[in-house]
């Protein structure tokens, strides 16, 4: 077996076996956070063949003694890099062409004013703007482009997307800081109000409980009057009861609703509608995540980045 065998098959994806402390020839990254919450960087590390079987390592620009390299094995043998990818990042006196960046890191969230501000660092209204502004032209460059084509630019693309989402929640809670002067001064204002506001919506309680019996006592004594007017055949023309002699006086209003007395009949009628296809596709969807099939329907998978 090759000694770069087992890293080539891990950089193509391959499912291989990674053993404690028996680190394989090849080229790979050891994740760092400076502080919770700081953003991730990576120091170059190399393995290659050596005298008696052993490995050299290389960490970032110093080489290091092979149990050093068996030691820090766990932290970067599931993060293999090209060589070249490698070399650029090591090689920048002699690579014109050098970033400081490795292949899948976002050049607008890695570098200058758009990394994520270290502690001190005041997050005001323009810093924060200026940030956003910069990284959504390059978000919708990205999405007027063309798709993916390899892990490097889906990982670029991750990273652009997790910096604007740190900094949508940054600028959310900035402007709830702000809003909350006036927030505060709303509650202030309804607290104030509201027991007044209740009291004096009794008149609803006054149009349904007292009113509106009577309104209806008043339409059922006409409905009489006209029911008997007709059996001597005189004419009986009853006047819409009114109720109050200030302001605007208060009239019954005549709603109808419907009184379902065949449900199955009255689906069928309905049930081309827009709203009942919705409701009905919200009752599968809900029936399908807890496992069940309903009749009439397929189970459907998409794939979603979370």
């Amino acid at each position: 077996m090759n000694a770069w065998d087992w890293w080539q098959a891990k950089l193509a994806g391959e499912a291989v076996e990674m053993n404690e402390g028996n680190p394989h020839a090849g080229f790979y990254r050891q994740a760092h956070k400076e502080f919770y919450g700081a953003r991730k960087t990576f120091t170059p590390v190399a393995y290659w063949p050596g005298q008696n079987g052993e490995l050299n390592c290389r960490i970032g620009d110093e080489d290091v003694t092979p149990q050093r390299g068996r030691d820090i094995w766990p932290t970067v043998g599931n993060h293999p890099v090209t060589e070249e990818a490698y070399r650029n990042k090591c090689q920048e006196e002699d690579n014109p062409n050098y970033t400081g960046l490795w292949p899948d890191e976002h050049e607008l969230v890695q570098m200058g004013h758009n990394r994520p501000p270290e502690d001190d660092e005041p997050q005001t209204f323009e810093h924060i703007k200026d940030q956003i502004e910069n990284l959504a032209r390059e978000a919708q460059t990205r999405l007027d482009g063309p798709f993916i084509a390899d892990q490097d630019e889906a990982d670029r693309v991750a990273n652009l997307a997790d910096r604007l989402a740190e900094l949508h929640k940054i600028a959310e809670g900035l402007q709830d800081g702000e809003k909350k002067p006036f927030s505060d001064g709303m509650k202030a204002v309804v607290k104030k109000w509201a027991p007044i506001l209740v009291k004096a919506e009794l008149f609803k309680n006054l149009k349904y409980t007292l009113l509106t019996p009577w309104a209806k006592k008043i339409a059922e004594a006409n409905k009489q009057k006209e029911a008997a007017a007709a059996a001597e055949g005189k004419p009986f023309k009853a006047e819409r009861p009114k109720m109050g002699t200030r302001g605007r006086a208060m009239t019954p209003k005549r709603t109808k609703t419907a009184k379902i007395t065949d449900y199955p009949q009255a689906l069928a009628f309905f049930a081309e509608s827009d709203e009942i296809k919705e409701c009905v596709q919200k009752l599968a969807n809900r029936a399908v995540r807890t496992g069940s099939t309903p009749p009439g329907c397929t189970v459907e998978e998409d794939v979603q980045v979370v």
